[in-house]
């Protein structure tokens, strides 16, 4: 609000003269014309320019060009490679810091493996903290390591790998929000007796090893749905809150976000349904209210052309192949590849 002593030019009389013009606030006197509000309160012009001067170095914006925008995301914006060659080629490289991506599909389709070996190359071959926030609690060490010593016969490289994924699983989607600002932290927090056993030559504290960049909510659904069935009105409100949190976090800390949602049949001829890919009986899980989230939609199939042997639980992880298709992006066009990954489960 607007207070005697701001600018010299803003005294107590010029300050009634304005309320007497219903100037009550900052907001009123940068919308009103400064001749017409000159002729209304019988305030100089020359003072009420003044003021405007003032209160547009005290409280307005500094200007910033379209160019200036979009050197700083060049410069900042980094691309995570998922591991696998065929989906860094979709991704046009790989995971972009600053999107959320989907991952969805029906059920078996490999959203959680993929999710895993997203998290495992993250913190194995790039040395990344990975955040996974896991509702269902199907992620524990014992369905990482298999994953983990696929790619690597170190048991230390595998110790190390596994310190740097922090397994988050919340009971319901406050404690979800409460795991999402662990990203806001510069740091994880690594056990002392880990960093003695990597031989790390650090001076700096053991909570300062490395920022997070990469995060992974699996699944939405299983949290959010309790919350839309019924007269329950507030779940609504609640995904937007959640799509705004992970916009602004991944904006902010430059981190890739990815989220596991469901899918639902289509009935392509509702007006509801339009917009989505037409080729497929599917469409995403959430409704409207989170259609627009994700920078990218991903949609998982088996691939049946070919034959996929079993895991034993004795010998080596075999990989299973799938068909990735993008739905939606910002950047990338519709088109479909076949990935080969290993099975978590």
């Amino acid at each position: 609000r607007l207070t005697a002593g701001l600018c010299p030019a803003l005294t107590e009389e010029v300050l009634s003269k304005l309320h007497k013009s219903g100037i009550r606030n900052i907001t009123d006197f940068l919308l009103k014309d400064v001749e017409a509000l000159a002729t209304e309160s019988s305030v100089s012009y020359k003072d009420l320019q003044s003021i405007r001067r003032i209160i547009h170095a005290h409280y307005a914006a500094f200007a910033v060009s379209g160019d200036c925008m979009l050197s700083e995301v060049v410069q900042t914006a980094v691309v995570i490679s998922t591991g696998n060659t065929n989906l860094d080629s979709l991704l046009g490289g790989g995971l972009m810091t600053g999107e959320v991506m989907e991952v969805c599909g029906g059920w078996g389709t490999g959203k959680t493996s993929l999710c895993v070996n997203l998290a495992v190359h993250a913190a194995l071959k790039l040395r990344m903290n990975v955040l996974y926030i896991d509702p269902l609690a199907s992620i524990n060490a014992l369905r990482l390591a298999p994953v983990i010593e696929a790619l690597s016969e170190d048991l230390q490289v595998v110790e190390q790998a596994l310190a740097r994924i922090e397994a988050v699983i919340p009971s319901d989607i406050w404690s979800v929000f409460q795991a999402l600002e662990l990203l806001r932290q510069p740091y994880f927090s690594v056990r002392k007796k880990d960093v003695e056993q990597w031989n790390v030559s650090d001076s700096r504290p053991v909570s300062t090893i490395r920022k997070t960049k990469l995060v992974i909510v699996d699944s939405l659904p299983s949290i959010l749905m309790p919350l839309l069935g019924g007269r329950q009105k507030q779940g609504w409100g609640i995904i937007n809150e959640l799509a705004a949190v992970l916009k602004s976090l991944a904006s902010e800390q430059q981190a890739a976000v990815v989220v596991v949602n469901n899918v639902v049949q289509a009935n392509f001829n509702s007006v509801k349904n339009r917009g989505h890919n037409s080729e497929s009986n599917w469409k995403p899980a959430l409704g409207r209210f989170w259609a627009h989230v994700p920078h990218i939609r991903l949609f998982l199939e088996k691939d049946f052309s070919s034959s996929t042997p079993q895991n034993s639980e004795d010998g080596p992880l075999t990989p299973m192949d799938i068909n990735v298709s993008i739905w939606k992006s910002t950047r990338l066009k519709s088109q479909t590849t076949k990935i080969s990954i290993f099975s978590a489960l």
